[in-house]
C-alpha cells in the first residue's frame, strides 16, 4: 500500500485558505474518480486500488501524528506529500523527494516521523505576501478569482496523482519533466536545478 497525505487545516473555515491547497487539490482528484472520504480520529481517508489518501484532522503543526497513526494502521510502502510552498510563484509545481521544511510547520511536523528522503513531494506555489507576515498570508482564503488561476494547475495535479496511483513516483517524475520541457521551452531534462535545490 502506498500513501498519499495532503497537508492542510481541517476545520471548515480553513477550507479555501492558501496553507490548504493540498487538501483543495486531493478533493479535486477524489471528486474525480467519485471517491468519498471516511472519518478516522486523526484523518479524513480514502482508499483507491493499491492506494490511501488522507486528510489529517490534526490542524497543519500537528500533521505528523496522522502520518504516525496511518503508518501503523497500513503497511505503507512509499509516501507521497501535497503541500503548499511560499517560496514558489502563485500556481508554480515542483516534484521532488526529499528536501527540507522550508520552514512550513507542516512538513516539520512529518520530518518527526519519517526523514525527508523518505518523503516525496508535490509543491504547489502560493507566493509570497508584500505586505502580510506569513503567518497571515498562509490562513488568508484565496479571492475566488485567484484561485480560479489554480484550475490547471490544480488538474495538473490530480494528473499526477493517477500516474502515482496507476504507475509509481517514477513515472510522476517523468511526467513532470515532460510537463516543464513543454512549459517552459528549456531542453534541459532536470527535474530541478541547483537553484531550485535551494528553495528548500
Amino acid at each position: 500500500m502506498r500513501l498519499i497525505l495532503a497537508l492542510g487545516n481541517h476545520p471548515i473555515r480553513y477550507q479555501n485558505t492558501r496553507h490548504n491547497i493540498g487538501f483543495i487539490c486531493l478533493d479535486h482528484w477524489a471528486d474525480s474518480h467519485n471517491l468519498g472520504f471516511s472519518s478516522d480520529d486523526l484523518y479524513d481517508y480514502t482508499i483507491f486500488r493499491n492506494v490511501v489518501a488522507i486528510k489529517p484532522k490534526t490542524y497543519m503543526n500537528q500533521s505528523g501524528k496522522a502520518l504516525r497513526a496511518a503508518l501503523l494502521r497500513w503497511n505503507i510502502s512509499e509516501s507521497l506529500i501535497i503541500h503548499d510552498d511560499i517560496e514558489l510563484q502563485p500556481q508554480d509545481l515542483r516534484v521532488r523527494s526529499g528536501g527540507g521544511d522550508g520552514g512550513h510547520n507542516g512538513l516539520k511536523s512529518l520530518f518527526e516521523v519519517l526523514p525527508p528522503s523518505d518523503l516525496r513531494r508535490i509543491r504547489i506555489g502560493i507566493g509570497r505576501s508584500s505586505s502580510l507576515p506569513v503567518d497571515k498570508y498562509v490562513l488568508q482564503e484565496f479571492e475566488p478569482d485567484e484561485l480560479k488561476k489554480y484550475d490547471e494547475c490544480i488538474n495538473r495535479v490530480s494528473n499526477f496523482l493517477d500516474t502515482y496511483v496507476n504507475r509509481d513516483f517514477n513515472a510522476v517524475l517523468n511526467e513532470y519533466s515532460q510537463y516543464k520541457k513543454s512549459y517552459s521551452g528549456e531542453k534541459s531534462t532536470r527535474i530541478e536545478s541547483p537553484k531550485e535545490e535551494k528553495d528548500d
